[in-house]
Formats: structure tokens, sequence, C-alpha cells
């Protein structure tokens, strides 16, 4: 199972999809381009528990886990 998670004022939102399934493939993909677009930064986790993530911007269904963040805005 792969993960998505998105970061906002209330905590986080988990949304686990399996990449074989291609219906919730298409959603994780559609999800990803949505919060992307929304100015969210993606970090990709592919490594052991631990390992530094990777900043990215393509959906890669191979990811183990992406999460979210919002973008800062100052004021």
């Amino acid at each position: 199972m792969s993960y998505q998670i998105v970061m906002d004022i209330d905590g986080d939102t988990r949304h686990e999809f399996d990449a074989d399934d291609p219906v919730a493939l298409a959603d994780a993909a559609l999800r990803f381009r949505e919060l992307t677009k929304r100015g969210y930064r993606a970090v990709a986790f592919n490594g052991p528990a631990g390992a530094p993530g990777e900043l990215t911007t393509a959906f890669d269904p191979k990811t183990q886990k992406t999460i979210f963040i919002p973008q800062l805005v100052g004021g």
C-alpha cells in the first residue's frame, strides 16, 4: 500500500491507495495534481524508515509515502 498524507490546519488527512488498482491510482494521481496546483509541496519517501524525503513535482505510483505540505503564508 502507498500513502498520501495531506497536512492542514486541522492536522493531517491520510489517503491509502493500492498502486495495482487502476481506479485508486487515478484518484491518487488526480489528488497529487490538484494539491500541487493549489501550492502544496510534495515530499516523497521511498527509503527505509528515517531516510530523508525528496521534494517532487511529478506523481510517481511507486512512491511509498507522499506528504503534502501547504505553502506557508506570512502576515
